[in-house]
């Protein structure tokens, strides 16, 4: 299960062996600097909105409302986020990134509240 934690002045999405090959990527490392907002979600796979023009995958793997897993383009082909999302966690975290190579994490957790206090602390 993927988990997310604030190590130094970054914060790093840890994958477990599974995500990563799901994923098509290593763990994720973004700056502190970069994050704009931190939000606990209800319902993280509907942040996914699926393989349509505007939120269509990347690398990755995705089957709609069970896992998301990988990069997904955020509304346009510029922009993108990445997903660490297991359809049956009710709740996660979306961490909204500025100047980074994603502009959205979004991850599912079972602890949200707990991660979302050890990231902003």
């Amino acid at each position: 299960m993927a988990d997310i934690a604030r190590d130094g002045d970054q914060i790093v999405l840890n994958l477990s062996t599974g995500e990563r090959i799901l994923a098509m990527h290593r763990d994720v490392r973004v700056p502190l600097s970069a994050v704009n907002r931190v939000d606990v979600v209800d319902g993280p796979i509907r942040r996914i909105r699926g393989l349509k023009p505007r939120n269509s995958k990347v690398f990755g793997g995705y089957w709609p409302g069970w896992f998301a897993y990988g990069s997904f383009f955020d509304g346009t082909f510029r922009r993108r986020l990445f997903a660490a999302v297991n359809g049956h966690k009710p709740r996660g975290l979306e961490i909204t990134l500025d100047g980074a190579k994603y502009t959205r994490l979004i991850v599912s957790l079972d602890h949200p509240d707990a991660t979302k206090t050890g990231l902003t602390a």
